[in-house]
């Protein structure tokens, strides 16, 4: 899983950044609480969430 900066994440489209956002919410079932994979998607979801509000753009 790798982590997604909001610099990256700026240049994805709302259509992306929701599609994103879904798959690791998805995933997150996957991995157990507190392990380093599970804390990477959490982080990331954080910095989707982030972006889109930077943006001014809804989920």
């Amino acid at each position: 899983m790798q982590p997604w900066t909001i610099d990256e994440l700026m240049h994805l489209t709302r259509d992306e950044l929701c599609a994103l956002s879904a798959n690791l919410e998805w995933s997150l079932a996957a991995f157990e609480a507190g392990t380093a994979v599970r804390l990477r998607v959490l982080a990331n979801l954080d910095n989707i969430r982030r972006t889109m509000t930077r943006r001014g753009l809804h989920f």
